[in-house]
């Protein structure tokens, strides 16, 4: 298992993370020649790792590292990359395993913030927080969530998720996922000058045409018409 933190002066700002499963091909790269990357190595089966996952109440594999993906550090965590260049550039072993454990520690702690931020909880007795799960959607209004990632998120199988969803919300999830999106794109069209393509992108819809025809089915007329109405 790797991190990977480009420290490029574009990517530093934004504090963009790899994520690399010890079972994952990747060709993960600096942006140019010029680039410096930290590569942390995090062993399953170190000890120091197991204690770390018990303080975090986190199994690694199966949260953190279950699968390749891109995550980005608060820009409060940004100058941890620096002090871990300044300690690497310093020390005086190639090989210090003294350094090595606090990087882990600090990077590691980090992600398990991130990771326990960002988990959508069913409460008590299979209902599902709706101001969790809302928040994760509209985080996510971009990409296709299908129902096998929402239940995913919210550490349950498909087939419960989708039945306790039926019953507490009346309609199914990718019906409630269509209609944060048009009322994400209503407010957006009141309060932005966005372009109908624009919005179609940034909301998740294949083209401004299917954005507005789903638009005018939820709401009785189109996008163009109710910017038009709104600005009169």
């Amino acid at each position: 298992m790797a991190c990977e933190f480009d420290r490029t002066s574009s990517l530093l700002d934004n504090g963009t993370i790899a994520i690399v499963p010890d079972n994952a091909v990747h060709t993960f790269n600096g942006l140019s020649e010029d680039s410096e990357l930290l590569v942390i190595d995090v062993s399953a089966a170190d000890p120091y790792t197991q204690a770390l996952e018990h303080a975090c109440g986190l199994s690694f594999k199966d949260t953190i590292f279950k699968q390749p993906e891109f995550i980005s550090l608060s820009p409060d965590a940004l100058p941890l990359l620096d002090f871990a260049a300044q300690q690497l550039k310093q020390s005086p072993q190639p090989h210090n395993q003294a350094l090595n454990c606090q990087l882990v520690s600090l990077f590691m702690t980090q992600l398990c913030s991130l990771y326990s931020s960002n988990r959508v909880k069913p409460v008590s007795r299979g209902h599902i927080d709706t101001q969790a799960l809302n928040r994760f959607i509209d985080q996510s209004l971009s990409q296709p969530l299908s129902n096998a990632v929402l239940a995913q998120k919210l550490n349950l199988s498909e087939s419960y998720f989708y039945a306790i969803f039926q019953q507490q919300f009346g309609i199914s999830p990718q019906k409630y996922l269509m209609n944060r999106r048009l009322q994400a794109a209503r407010h957006q069209l009141l309060t932005s000058r966005k372009t109908l393509a624009t919005l179609a992108d940034e909301l998740g819809f294949h083209d401004a045409s299917s954005f507005s025809r789903a638009f005018k089915k939820q709401f009785g007329c189109s996008p163009g018409a109710l910017r038009r109405e709104h600005h009169r």
